[in-house]
């Protein structure tokens, strides 16, 4: 089985990248969208919280990749679908790539004979949609991760493996925590080599729940709610 990710230079793919290089596993292809913006900045406490978490966001994914002399081809943009991109994947014999952001996938790039690996922050059918660890922390003082195969559905390709985790105990939650517990379930299916077409399990696109971008107020309840016992 060969293996390659699609990076961006966001938290996520920190995250992925930074967790897979520690614990050794191997890569046969890079791809890194970069489309050269400004790196955020981050304070202090975000810094220490990401550590703690077995990540550093304060390291870009550039650094990362040349540091560890990782062999990468790199894009000026951050588009999944840009033609530039899609030529590189149906070029490609990877069985499977890791899917970090750079939008929703379209038919053009979900047809090659690669297939795409998502870890979305909600436990499907239930939490399917945007923004879905805010609305399982409200609902059930928790949140989950499913890995699964994309397709052109909104979080209804098959089901790889799923994972659940306690609430935060601080207010990163964009930042650190959603970064965490994607790349905690990445290393779980790499490490367990649980891509395995035989176990996947379907879903039914009928059932469960789609969410949107959680309103402002909802998602304060949501930090209030992790961080009222401290």
């Amino acid at each position: 089985m060969k293996l390659g990710i699609i990076l961006t230079t966001g938290n996520r793919s920190k995250a992925y990248l930074q967790k897979i290089i520690k614990k050794g596993i191997k890569l046969d292809q890079i791809f890194f969208m970069n489309n050269n913006n400004q790196e955020k900045q981050f304070s202090k406490e975000a810094i220490i919280q990401s550590k703690k978490n077995g990540f550093d966001i304060s390291k870009s994914v550039e650094n990362t990749l040349l540091d560890h002399k990782l062999e990468f081809v790199e894009f000026s943009f951050n588009d999944i679908n840009n033609s530039e991109l899609i030529d590189a994947v149906k070029k490609s014999t990877m069985d499977y790539f890791v899917f970090a952001g750079g939008g929703i996938l379209k038919q053009e790039i979900l047809s090659s004979k690669s297939k795409f690996i998502h870890f979305h922050p909600g436990i499907v059918p239930e939490y399917k949609g945007s923004t879905c660890f805010y609305y399982s922390l409200i609902n059930e003082n928790n949140c989950g991760v499913t890995a699964f195969v994309m397709n052109e559905g909104i979080d209804t390709g098959d089901i790889i493996y799923q994972k659940k985790f306690q609430k935060p105990d601080h207010i990163f939650i964009d930042d650190v925590f959603d970064s965490h517990i994607r790349s905690e379930t990445l290393i779980d299916v790499l490490e367990n080599k649980l891509l395995l077409p035989n176990k996947f399990k379907k879903q039914d696109s009928e059932t469960g729940n789609t969410y949107f971008i959680i309103h402002p107020v909802l998602k304060h309840i949501a930090i209030l709610n992790c961080i009222k016992d401290i």
